[in-house]
């Protein structure tokens, strides 16, 4: 059978609902021959290619979801695999082939579900799925800790803001000099996220705490490095806000907040204005059926906006300004530059509701909004009884006023997009432009956009070997406020194993400088042994040194010998080795606290730490709970490749 020319990886989204299972493919990581790097070369694509990242194929058909999530197995976490993972392999092998296998890495992302469990039960079930992945010996599993892992919102967000990068073309034919990508935002039902590379050169190295940075690596061996910032917000998805106005409504009756208790809860019907017109629901006062309101709907859209401003938790302090919400700080965005996408519930609230999906214009949507939240549940229930609004089923639909209205809240009062011809106008210099800030989308050119192409475009970019010398590892760096502040680490492309090899056989010289290095370790060990032998029999006077040895090795084996009491074995490498050896574990040692940009000398306080002491930078710390709840069902509706704008609540036809 010949060689396959194609390499393959699988990513498993493993939700609150689900467990959904993604196969890549890519082409053989060939090394780069710098001979072929003529500039004059007539073949431009050729070159062009080998400045981009590795293209990443996918098959409509290479996924396969099944129900329920590993998180139902917190009480039979043995059973997680056979009945949650194994089908979803089984489905895999069908698509890679079988000479591939066994060299095809697994990662099982686990969000929204399991981020809930108590450490214990999620570790039972992780540690299960580790060792039964490894006894059915199919796949690539060599790292257990960085492929079954539970990644927190910032992880989702920067994935998401790789794959639409990757999937607008923003990674290839790199120019430093020139590059330029979107903003990404997401949306789900527990939390919603930011990622994007300030335009500004200036905000970045103004905010350069607050500024991550992403590493990929072109064919050609070269490093592409990009500033983001990314922050997540726990509770501020869809879903949960809406259980969080709710609670508002509650706790804003007088009784509910005065000094007795006889009275409390004595009303159990509460009006709300993001409810459609005489529309009827059930709400559980902090989950508990003792306290069951009846919910009736006003649907009044002006009352709506004003009572859902306060849940921004606009009030609470930044450390330093510009300030998002939730005390948040971030770089300030400029709308008139910047570009953003919004995925999820950006998407299904515009497109199944409104057919809005794509470019947006502020006063088209709003005037979309006020109209269906002011509409009689009745008529609504009849144009979905014919088919109106992408048939969501009737409890997204008595959410999607509300819905609707958070997104607007988010976006202009939280993220601070400006309203056009609302609260601004356009400035002069961008009359005739036609940049378009904000957009949402499901899939880019046919091609879904879903984070976990992010995760396997950094695998396959640290695959690849290094050139000249550049060491640098492919993969995502926490922002220092992180590392220090959250003890967060950073996350190399590959398991540190697979970096090892690739490094070792990164050259032809470098691959002389690891079997000197091998020899030499080898040699000091001997001598050092046989020194020590030297010096315990000349301590007993049963030898002299000074006879048995010639000076020049007496000299050096003592020379060593006072390195290693100074230094420790570990300099005594680091001398022989040389400077040539800058691996993952250096660089985290580099980055994780030792280092001198440290002014805190190194000291890390934990996330428990600073979330017990309520400090301003709460909500960095905050972990999407749920990735995609309450997200409809989209229909075929595609955005053009180019990616109009769906959301951008401003009128910037006119922008560049």
């Amino acid at each position: 059978m010949s060689k396959s020319k194609y390499d393959y990886g699988i990513v498993i989204d493993a939700g609150s609902s689900g467990s959904r299972l993604f196969v890549y493919e890519w082409e053989k990581i060939q090394p780069y021959n710098h001979e072929n790097n003529d500039e004059n070369n007539d073949n431009s694509n050729d070159l062009d290619r080998w400045k981009s990242v590795p293209k990443i194929t996918f098959n409509k058909e290479w996924t396969y979801k099944i129900t329920p999530g590993l998180s139902s197995f917190e009480n039979s976490p043995k059973n997680a695999f056979k009945k949650n993972i194994k089908p979803l392999l089984k489905y895999a092998e069908t698509i890679i082939p079988s000479a591939q296998l066994s060299n095809t890495p697994i990662f099982i992302q686990a969000t929204a579900g399991m981020r809930l469990l108590p450490k214990g039960k999620s570790d039972k079930i992780l540690n299960s799925l580790c060792s039964k992945i490894k006894q059915y010996n199919v796949f690539l599993m060599e790292d257990c800790d960085s492929q079954i892992q539970i990644i927190d919102g910032e992880i989702e967000g920067v994935y998401g803001w790789l794959s639409l990068n990757y999937l607008q073309g923003n990674f290839n034919n790199f120019d430093n000099e020139n590059k330029k990508s979107f903003g990404f935002m997401d949306m789900g039902g527990a939390s919603t996220q930011i990622a994007f590379s300030p335009s500004s050169v200036e905000q970045i190295e103004r905010h350069r705490d607050y500024i991550s940075q992403v590493r990929l690596r072109n064919l050609n061996g070269e490093l592409q490095t990009w500033d983001i910032f990314v922050s997540t917000w726990l509770g501020f998805g869809a879903n949960q806000a809406r259980k969080r106005f709710l609670t508002q409504l509650v706790n804003s009756l007088p009784e509910n907040s005065n000094d007795y208790d006889h009275d409390d809860f004595e009303t159990r019907t509460i009006v709300d204005p993001c409810l459609p017109k005489n529309a009827k629901t059930e709400f559980y006062y902090k989950g508990s059926k003792k306290n069951k309101f009846d919910v009736v709907g006003s649907g009044d859209y002006e009352q709506c906006v004003k009572s859902i401003y306060p849940l921004l938790l606009k009030n609470l302090p930044c450390k330093e300004e510009p300030c998002l919400f939730n005390g948040v700080h971030a770089p300030a965005i400029d709308f008139y530059k910047d570009k953003f996408v919004g995925v999820s519930e950006y998407w299904y609230t515009a497109n199944d509701i409104f057919q809005l999906g794509g470019e947006y214009n502020f006063e088209t949507f709003s005037e979309h909004v006020k109209a269906f939240c002011e509409s009689d549940w009745k008529e609504i229930e009849k144009i979905s009884e014919n088919g109106g609004y992408n048939k969501i089923p009737k409890d997204f639909l008595l959410d999607s006023c509300f819905k609707a209205n958070w997104i607007l809240n988010i976006l202009h009062e939280g993220f601070e997009l400006p309203r056009i011809n609302v609260d601004t106008k356009v400035p002069d210099e961008h009359q005739q432009s036609e940049h378009i800030p904000f957009q949402s989308v499901s899939d880019i050119d046919g091609f879904e956009l879903t984070w976990t192409l992010g995760k396997i475009l950094l695998y396959s970019c640290g695959l690849i070997v290094s050139g000249d010398h550049d060491n640098n590892v492919v993969g995502f760096l926490p922002s220092k406020n992180e590392r220090v502040n959250y003890g967060r680490k950073f996350i190399p492309g590959v398991f540190s194993s697979m970096h090892q090899k690739i490094t070792s056989g990164s050259s032809s010289t470098n691959g002389i400088g690891a079997s000197f290095f091998t020899i030499s370790l080898w040699i000091f060990l001997i001598i050092m042994v046989l020194w020590s032998v030297f010096f315990y029999l000349e301590k007993a006077n049963l030898i002299v040194t000074n006879k048995c040895l010639p000076f020049a090795v007496r000299n050096f084996i003592g020379s060593q010998y006072n390195n290693l009491r100074a230094h420790g074995i570990s300099g005594i490498i680091h001398k022989l080795r040389g400077n040539n050896h800058n691996t993952t574990h250096d660089l985290e040692n580099n980055i994780n606290g030792n280092t001198n940009d440290n002014s805190d000398g190194g000291f890390s306080i934990s996330r428990d730490d600073m979330e017990r002491a309520e400090t301003q930078m709460r909500s960095r710390s905050m972990m999407n709970l749920n990735d995609h709840e309450g997200g409809h069902t989209t229909n075929n509706n595609k955005i053009k490749p180019h990616l109009k704008a769906a959301f951008s609540m401003t009128d910037f036809k006119n922008f560049k």
